[in-house]
């Protein structure tokens, strides 16, 4: 764990500090309890451990966290031993399976204090609500004492987890972007799956084994998702790429957009879910160029009217593209309006109010870099020139906020945060009205190179115009 920033050395203070004081609690409570059968809890500790060994990584690029089932494990200790026992072999089942993956002693202290204190605090809380009167070991009043161990346990992992990875990161502290349902809905799972290990230990231990197989297809399935979405990504920034390379002055444009839109992001201290989404747009924006003929990618002069309408199909092909897919599906709005300008003489006439942060970010990086690379229909701008022509176009062409933290990024000063703009739900109603294509790709008449006059005279921006030139 690369603790290197202040923020990060204070959350692991904090964090440690609880976790030892947790570690004493759990150490008194433990000694005033009946020792548990060494089979039961040992048992929790090894296949607690042995989860731990068998961990999904997940993408550091993507905000990904590890996975893997040692939480229902946890939980099914908290069900069936005593608070302390129960801390005890959650923290000490994490440090195992840490030590022997050879991690750093600091984060191998940093998840095992973590686990204990969220079990500890599961666990008491579990137990507490369990009435003094039900002498059955399982019953329905397990439901909301299950319930209740959620609660407490699930806050403590997201929170603690959420808080070094933002410090470590430097992103700024937004706790409602530390709420993911897909993995508040893997905890619901993995209670699910304790409450039947729990279950199953003890009540009919001699069927555990069969459950062996249930715990390694869901391990598997997960895996599979993961591996499969990794895939995905990676095949959507290859096609990019070929997209990219059909015109050699474009080579490697839209991972350069993505890398710039999404610094700036970092840099003024959007949330890591909007860095992310503005990353992959960035990517993935001009995809749809695919339908653009390479005699108009390569034209030297500027595009006549009819070429001009093929090429501003190209962001409304990007996202339809992308539709069908779930994982890119919440990208189509920043990749749809990316050529969308405050002063509403965008591609699609919109005014910016309203428009996604994240296109507003992509078209400022996508201007920058159609500036300072060579294109066939002028050679590239000084970066200077460049920061010059988005400072001239502050407020028409680009966000003024964004625009002005952009240059300052490029030139090496200082960037002030900027607060997201949150429109209202009935704002965005209207927008997503407005935003309608007037001109549906089925209806665009597409142009050939035979059809365009070879001495048609170009009416399209200049390369003197002082507007960015992007295409």
């Amino acid at each position: 764990m690369a603790a290197v920033n202040r923020t990060a050395r204070i959350v692991l203070a904090i964090t440690l500090s609880i976790s030892a004081v947790a570690v004493v609690v759990a150490a008194l409570l433990a000694r005033t309890t009946e020792t548990p059968k060494l089979g039961l809890w040992l048992g929790l500790l090894l296949a607690g451990a042995a989860m731990e060994l068998a961990t999904i990584p997940g993408d550091d690029e993507e905000a990904e966290h590890p996975f893997s089932l040692a939480s229902s494990f946890h939980m099914a200790a908290a069900i069936l031993l005593p608070a302390g026992w129960a801390a005890l072999v959650a923290g000490g089942s994490t440090a195992l399976g840490e030590t022997v993956r050879r991690r750093s002693p600091i984060r191998t202290f940093f998840n095992a204090g973590v686990a204990l204190t969220a079990t500890l605090v599961g666990s008491l809380a579990y137990h507490g609500a369990l009435p003094a009167s039900d002498e059955r070991a399982f019953g329905w009043s397990m439901y909301p004492a299950v319930l209740v161990m959620l609660l407490c346990y699930v806050p403590i992992m997201v929170i603690a987890v959420e808080s070094i990875s933002t410090a470590v990161a430097g992103d700024r502290w937004d706790p409602v972007s530390w709420i993911h349902p897909a993995e508040l809905f893997a905890y619901l799972m993995e209670a699910c799956l304790a409450v039947v290990l729990s279950v199953l230990i003890d009540s009919a231990p001699e069927v555990l084994a069969f459950s062996v197989l249930i715990l390694a297809a869901v391990f598997l399935s997960i895996k599979r998702h993961r591996a499969l979405k990794s895939e995905t990504r990676q095949t959507l920034r290859a096609l990019a790429a070929a997209v990219d390379a059909r015109d050699p002055y474009t080579a490697a444009h839209s991972e350069r957009v993505g890398a710039m839109a999404s610094q700036l992001a970092q840099r003024v201290q959007f949330p890591s879910k909007l860095v992310l989404a503005t990353r992959w747009a960035g990517r993935l924006h001009d995809l749809g160029k695919v339908v653009v003929d390479n005699a108009i990618l390569h034209k030297h002069g500027a595009l006549d009217e009819r070429e001009w309408q093929l090429m501003r199909s190209h962001p409304g092909v990007s996202a339809d593209l992308l539709e069908p897919l779930s994982l890119t599906r919440d990208l189509g709005p920043a990749i749809r309006y990316h050529h969308e300008r405050p002063d509403g003489r965008g591609y699609y006439n919109l005014p910016g109010r309203d428009l996604p942060v994240e296109a507003a970010l992509i078209a400022i990086a996508d201007a920058f870099d159609a500036m300072t690379t060579d294109r066939p229909y002028r050679k590239a701008l000084s970066q200077d020139e460049a920061l010059s022509r988005i400072e001239q176009g502050l407020g028409t062409q680009f966000d003024p906020q964004l625009g002005r933290a952009f240059v300052a990024m490029m030139r090496g000063e200082e960037v002030a945060p900027i607060e997201v703009a949150r429109p209202t739900q009935r704002r965005r109603a209207w927008f997503r009205r407005a935003s309608d294509d007037p001109d549906p790709l089925d209806k665009i008449e597409w142009p050939t190179m035979a059809s365009v006059p070879e001495d048609l005279h170009p009416t399209a921006i200049a390369n003197d115009a002082p507007e960015a030139p992007v295409r």
